[in-house]
């Protein structure tokens, strides 16, 4: 099926290193998720064998690249290069929602990962 609608999609527990909870789409060679944290929640110290860009929907995280560290907010956008850690953490009153981009790879998506 070609269209989406992620209200209409189930939200589930995406990946290990992250309290979010999300749906995904899976493509032939990329996949996309929108996430959302709960205050307080992470996204625990972690990296991929793929290419991710994060767009921030809503909410304010304490967020990590590398040794990078800032708030990201609504609009910002996060370029995380193959292989560089980084984590997150939900510093605000209301839900964290991102949507992550990610190239397929050896290690993404997860096997637990699948549209539903």
């Amino acid at each position: 099926m070609p269209f989406f609608r992620w209200d209409e999609m189930k939200r589930k527990h995406l990946a290990a290193p992250s309290d979010s909870e999300g749906s995904i789409i899976i493509g032939e060679h990329v996949t996309l998720n929108r996430s959302v944290a709960a205050p307080g929640k992470l996204g625990r110290p972690h990296s991929h064998g793929c290419e991710q860009l994060i767009h921030v929907e809503s909410g304010a995280a304490w967020f990590r690249l590398g040794d990078e560290v800032r708030t990201v907010t609504a609009g910002d956008i996060i370029h995380i290069p193959i292989g560089t850690e980084h984590e997150f953490k939900n510093t605000g009153n209301e839900e964290f929602i991102y949507l992550s981009f990610k190239n397929k790879s050896e290690d993404w998506p997860p096997p637990t990962a699948t549209m539903d």
